[in-house]
């Protein structure tokens, strides 16, 4: 009878941990889509394109960058 217990409660921690762990997964997922509103460029498939993809990652990256910048300081004021 004890062993019922306490596999019983065992179960009952189990299902609250593991509650507790999908909330903060949940949370930072909406971070996560909430940052990334622009589209990265698409990657090439001729050698030839790695310049203009080169020239296209860096400015997606620049703009991306300036919008989290924009948002932390909109969260910090």
């Amino acid at each position: 009878m004890k062993l019922i217990f306490l596999l019983a409660a065992v179960l009952v921690v189990g299902l609250l941990v593991a509650q507790q762990l999908n909330k903060g997964k949940e949370a930072n997922a909406e971070q996560a889509a909430e940052m990334g509103t622009g589209k990265p460029p698409k990657v090439p498939t001729n050698p030839g394109d790695v310049p203009k993809f080169e020239e296209d990652m860096k400015k997606f990256m620049e703009d991306e960058a300036a919008k989290q910048a924009e948002k932390i300081d909109q969260a910090t004021q």
